[in-house]
């Protein structure tokens, strides 16, 4: 043990990567850990919503086989999860709204051989992605994907196809984001899941996993931090009292630590070059609707900003769908919303009612120019300084997994 089992640890964040820390710390032995979350519940972009006595996810909702720390975690509080149901889905035409039609049989077997033979060889060329972190990336993987897929001599097939479920789940374009962070996403590992089916989702909601975990630890709900010192110790201060601690970890977003956090100037360089994407949920109950999920290759680009890039339906015999959306930071919700309506209409649907909507902040990345000048090289070099070591979805990606699976690495490092 790098540190004795009574020093005092800070927390701040209780989504997967926060709990996933102090479920860890718990189990080496450490017994004085608190978790500092601002808002009122537990999960961060795990949020799940009940609807007529079901659950539905607004945020991350599955997993693969291969997440084993998330699964872990699932097993030992006695969560249920189930497979996913692959049914067929529907692909529009963004401008005229018609039914795309399949792929050819041609285009499938590029797909296939491409993925299997071309894609497979690369991505276990790069297999070191697969470990959590993003150290010394290959320079080679800092340019944006189109242009490392176009280098290594892979089809529009595969990109656009790799689009539908990286832009289409809020990881933004795929012209502008570094391409390690797409074959980190793919991993060949995950891609093999996907092919055999072997994808997970949660009945009761994910959230209910991390509201388990939840349970067994000390965590202030709706609670902001007004300043954070950070000399002999860690002095941690709220709206309604001071509080000290040995050892501090940030798993909340690192940009907006520089509000409350005493930030040494390399840090404020680091934060302040984080990138975030818009992303947005909107739930309506709909009539006259498919029902099915759908996708919309045409808005995958940023030409297409604030127009659905999916909607979801989760249960057969619901009327409740979720619509996806990068934004643009300024597009107002009504205006989203018109476009959904357009498509909703479109296809012979009404919107009876809009349930609720949720605002991301999504998917904290650099810039291919800050990623080959070493950019996690450096933030990895701080962890431990001035008491703090840093985690969350920044310093691996934005999955349920990568995030959890991180958080553990970080705790066996260096505690």
């Amino acid at each position: 043990m790098k540190h004795s089992a009574n020093i005092r640890i800070a927390i701040v964040g209780a989504g997967a990567a926060g709990l996933t820390a102090a479920e860890t710390l718990k189990e080496k032995g450490y017994t004085d850990i608190t978790l500092i979350e601002k808002t009122d519940e537990p999960g961060g972009k795990c949020r799940s919503i009940e609807y007529q006595g079901r659950s539905y996810e607004l945020g991350a909702g599955v997993i693969s086989e291969t997440n084993h720390t998330v699964r872990a975690l699932v097993k030992k509080f006695g969560i249920k999860i189930m497979p996913v149901e692959f049914d067929s889905s529907l692909f529009l035409d963004a401008h005229t709204g018609r039914v795309l039609t399949n792929m050819s049989w041609r285009e499938k077997m590029v797909l296939a051989y491409e993925c299997l033979f071309k894609y497979r060889k690369l991505a276990l060329r790069y297999r070191n992605l697969a470990e959590p972190g993003l150290l010394q990336v290959d320079p080679d993987l800092c340019m944006p994907f189109t242009d490392w897929a176009k280098k290594h001599n892979l089809s529009q097939v595969v990109t656009e196809e790799f689009a539908k479920y990286f832009t289409g789940f809020g990881y933004g374009y795929l012209d502008e984001i570094p391409a390690a962070y797409v074959v980190k996403y793919y991993s060949w590992e995950t891609v093999k899941a996907f092919i055999k089916q072997r994808i997970y989702m949660f009945p009761g909601g994910i959230q209910g996993l991390w509201k388990a975990v939840a349970k067994d630890h000390r965590v202030l709900y709706h609670t902001s931090i007004k300043n954070i010192e950070r000399r002999e110790h860690v002095t941690l201060t709220t709206e309604t009292e001071t509080l000290s601690f040995d050892t501090l970890i940030l798993t909340a977003p690192l940009d907006s630590a520089l509000k409350y956090l005493d930030a040494r100037e390399e840090e404020q360089s680091l934060f302040s070059k984080i990138l975030y994407c818009d992303y947005r949920t909107y739930a309506c109950t709909i009539t006259g609707f498919p029902k099915k999920t759908g996708y919309i290759p045409g808005n995958l680009h940023s030409s297409r900003t604030g127009h659905p890039v999916l909607w979801y339906e989760r249960y057969a015999d619901s009327n409740f769908y979720t619509f996806y959306i990068l934004g643009d930071w300024k597009m107002s919700d009504e205006e989203a919303l018109k476009n959904i309506e357009s498509l909703v209409h479109g296809l012979g649907g009404a919107i009876e009612r809009v349930e609720t909507i949720a605002r991301w902040k999504y998917f904290p990345h650099v810039s291919s120019k800050d990623m080959r000048q070493g950019y996690f090289d450096t933030l990895e070099n701080l962890q431990g300084k001035n008491h703090t070591y840093y985690a969350g979805e920044l310093l691996n990606f934005s999955t349920v997994d990568e995030s959890a699976s991180y958080a553990k690495k970080l705790v066996e490092r260096f505690f």
